[in-house]
């Protein structure tokens, strides 16, 4: 169900609008020292991430066409939590999520605030969140486990397994490490546009010719 968010009205429905997540070079840095520290990388994703947000304003809708209480027509649904196309909801599911996981004794990056990391001696994990989908970094495969089992136990998750696509971006594991390489996204755009099966053709380049920025 989705609500009609563009007549809600700033100041009075909502005040922020914004959503953090985390940005590439982050994803990178904990990429190189998951290599480094030789850390484990598992997958999971919050189904219908928008509708565990807590709303701090009072907000009303219509009754839902197909369900309106008979004998009740004019009274209104007086909502508790988000619901997708509402203005605040992307901010309200990143609060909900900062709750959860402070609960659970993880730390706020100051660098990158979608970066959540808890160590006790030799074993830690860190949660790298974009929007509803997450990296776990663990130092074992019992860490793994115990944040996956945290994290269901508060949202519907959808547990993805070791990482595989990383924000469009395919993981590979080789003898030499991991790497990112950008087939897979473009890939993706070639089919958005139908040029998947087009041939390649080389264009020459002058060498020498100079860019510059206009």
């Amino acid at each position: 169900m989705v609500i009609r968010g563009f007549n809600q009205r700033h100041n009075i429905d909502y005040l922020d609008t914004y959503a953090l997540v985390a940005t590439i070079a982050t994803t990178r840095v904990l990429i190189a020292l998951a290599i480094i520290q030789k850390l484990v990388i598992h997958q999971m994703d919050v189904k219908a991430a928008f509708l565990n947000g807590e709303l701090e304003e009072d907000m009303y809708m219509r009754q839902a066409e197909g369900f309106v209480a008979s004998g009740q027509e004019k009274k209104v649904c007086k909502l508790i939590r988000s619901l997708y196309a509402l203005k605040q909801a992307p901010k309200q599911w990143h609060q909900k999520f900062d709750e959860v996981v402070l609960s659970f004794g993880l730390s706020i990056n100051e660098s990158d605030k979608c970066v959540y990391s808890k160590f006790e001696h030799s074993k830690g994990v860190i949660i790298h969140l974009y929007v509803d989908d997450m990296l776990i970094f663990c130092t074992d495969l019992e860490e793994v486990e115990k944040t996956k089992c945290f994290l269901s136990s508060k949202f519907s998750m959808k547990d993805m397994g070791e990482a595989d696509i990383i924000m469009r971006i395919k993981v590979i594991r080789d003898n030499d490490g991991i790497r990112l390489p950008q087939f897979y996204y473009i890939e993706k755009v070639f089919g958005r546009f139908n040029y998947k099966d087009c041939s390649p053709v080389p264009t020459p380049f002058d060498p020498t010719y100079k860019l510059t920025r206009k």
